[in-house]
């Protein structure tokens, strides 16, 4: 067990690392590698909710491909789908009864909105994400000035929509309905029918 050093912003966690009694792996002081960037954004870049610790995260990225086989060196992206990113970390908020219900409020708001928020980390940027669920432990081995909160991120793929105005010709009519020209009946023609309606005696 090798007892380290870990820097987030203002705080500090003493986070026992298991390097499972191996022998000759170097001691890495993480606080220099730009652990201030460890945090949470809203949409206006500005933190989403105060916390004390941001203690750990994961990532789960994934691709499906086709079932059915595919020609040889015919493998190509419309034979593969993304499944949107996946984030997930732990915070701990210490603090009194009024912050720490600040905080579950915080985060409860988040998962009923849609706003989306970005996972900060010191190698990459999560942007889009959209809580999904958070879930709080507390317990009487960290106190009850302490909340463990789990979270669960999920990517929002988000398109841009373009449309075009296309001009529609007019409808004429057609020269032919159900195989027969079209016509318009002349008064001759009129008479002559009237006529002829007569005669049968209609």
């Amino acid at each position: 067990m090798t007892e380290r050093l870990i820097n987030y912003g203002s705080q500090y966690l003493n986070s026992r690392i298991n390097t499972g009694g191996l022998s000759g792996l170097p001691d890495v002081n993480i606080a220099d590698n730009g652990s201030q960037a460890w945090t949470i954004l809203d949409e206006t870049g500005e933190q989403a909710f105060a916390f004390d610790v941001f203690e750990k995260s994961n990532y789960k990225g994934e691709s499906k491909i086709v079932q059915s086989p595919v020609e040889e060196g015919s493998f190509a992206s419309y034979n593969m789908t993304l499944t949107p990113q996946e984030v997930g970390c732990t915070l701990i908020k210490r603090g009194r009864s009024d912050d720490l219900s600040a905080f579950i409020n915080a985060l409860q708001a988040f998962v009923e909105s849609t706003d989306l928020l970005t996972v900060v980390t010191p190698e990459r940027e999560y942007q889009s994400m959209k809580l999904t669920k958070a879930t709080f432990d507390r317990s009487i081995d960290n106190g009850t000035d302490c909340i463990v909160a789990d979270l669960s991120f999920q990517e929002v793929r988000e398109i841009t929509s373009e449309y075009t105005t296309v001009e529609m010709q007019e409808k004429t009519q057609r020269g032919t309905r159900q195989g027969k020209k079209v016509t318009a009946d002349t008064p001759a023609q009129k008479q002559k029918q009237t006529a002829i309606l007569r005669m049968m005696g209609v």
